[in-house]
């Protein structure tokens, strides 16, 4: 299952992990943990345990995440050509299936405990991915007081335009784990920090190129 999110502009795709698929990358989180690369001082989150990730398998990696990158981009191609005069060849399915991807220098994982948050960022290169490994569903259930209007505990925010009348601008997602995020990398974003005394587990990367 993927739906296309345009609240405001830029499309946010979200997916779905098969159980196999999130188990693997519970595997790999382990993994990765186990090594500790930490690369926190090349991102934005204020959160300690940031690390590279650890992949034996490369192939199996990409069997997991090219699809999602393939219907985003399908997607916002199909979109851009239904508002050209003089419209493009729609390209084969098979274009798709068979792309190639640069992730540069990522993927990373982020182990982000209580009170740890992203600040509003963005990121490099084309195309960003959040991808959720474990989501405690503690986390969502929290309550901060009676008097707030908004309860945001571990949400990722979009934002995109000024406020006006009608529209705010932003977008949040309660994350569950399997939830495959993609969105242009530009897209400016938060993360908030939660309370629960849990580790919530999420990988990110940047698409540099596509072939």
């Amino acid at each position: 299952m993927s739906e296309f999110i345009r609240p405001f502009g830029p499309t946010i795709y979200h997916g779905k992990l098969t159980k196999d698929e999130v188990w693997y990358l519970q595997q790999v989180a382990q993994e990765t943990k186990k090594a500790r690369q930490n690369v926190g001082s090349d991102l934005a989150g204020n959160i300690k345990d940031q690390l590279g990730i650890v992949v034996e398998d490369q192939s199996k990696f990409m069997e997991i995440v090219q699809p999602h990158i393939a219907k985003f981009l399908q997607y916002e191609d199909n979109r851009t050509n239904s508002h050209l005069i003089n419209k493009e060849p729609e390209k084969s399915q098979e274009s798709y299936d068979n792309l190639n991807f640069n992730l540069g220098t990522g993927p990373w994982i982020n182990y982000q405990i209580a009170h740890e948050f992203n600040p509003i960022h963005s990121h490099s290169g084309m195309i960003s991915a959040v991808v959720y490994i474990d989501v405690p569903e503690v986390i969502a259930k929290e309550i901060y007081t009676k008097d707030t209007n908004m309860e945001c505990a571990g949400q990722i925010e979009f934002l995109y335009g000024p406020d006006v009348l009608g529209v705010t601008g932003t977008h949040k997602i309660v994350p569950v784990t399997g939830d495959f995020l993609l969105f242009q990398a530009g897209l400016k974003h938060t993360v908030y920090p939660f309370r629960s005394d849990v580790t919530r587990t999420s990988m990110s990367f940047n698409v540099m190129g596509i072939n």
